[in-house]
Formats: structure tokens, C-alpha cells, sequence
């Protein structure tokens, strides 16, 4: 019998994703992952530190697919910054 698939979660990236939200949003994504799968909306998003550019660059790659961990609306902000340290390949989004 073929398996279930999994649904996902989806939630907002908050404005400010800086050192200090690191942790949280670590937590958040594992929680996320462990569940399933991501949808984060990231059209909120100001500001965002390499800290938590790590953590959405690790889920992405903890999740193994694309189907598995997806950014849809990225701000500007937050492509920017993606552009800015050269990760487009490594974290895909969607807009």
C-alpha cells in the first residue's frame, strides 16, 4: 500500500528575523519538518540575519524536496538577502 503524504504546515515569518529569533525559528522548523512539511510565508519579512538564513538554508535541506519545505511571498527584504549571500540555489522560493 502506497504511504500517506504528509500535509504541511504553513506560517508567517515574522518582520524581524534577527539573531535573537534564531533559535525559535529553529525550533519552529524542526517542529515543522518532524510533522511533515513547511509552507513559510515570507512576505513580512524586513530584516533577516545570517544566523537565521542558516536555519531556513539547513530545514530546506533537512527536508530533502522541494514539496517538503517551500517559502512562497517572499518581501523583497528577504530575496534580497537570499540574492545577497549567494543562497537562490540553496533556498529556493516561490512567488
Amino acid at each position: 500500500m502506497p504511504a500517506e503524504p504528509r500535509s504541511s504546515l504553513s506560517f508567517r515569518l515574522p518582520a524581524a528575523l534577527d539573531l535573537g529569533a534564531a533559535q525559535d525559528l529553529l525550533q519552529q522548523l524542526r517542529d515543522g519538518l518532524a510533522d511533515g512539511g513547511l509552507v513559510l510565508d515570507g512576505s513580512e519579512v524586513e530584516r533577516i540575519s545570517v544566523p537565521c538564513l542558516q536555519v531556513l538554508v539547513a530545514a530546506r535541506r533537512a527536508a530533502g524536496d522541494a514539496a517538503a519545505f517551500r517559502i512562497v511571498d517572499a518581501s523583497a527584504a528577504l530575496v534580497a538577502a537570499v540574492a545577497d549571500l549567494g543562497l537562490s540555489a540553496a533556498l529556493p522560493m516561490e512567488s
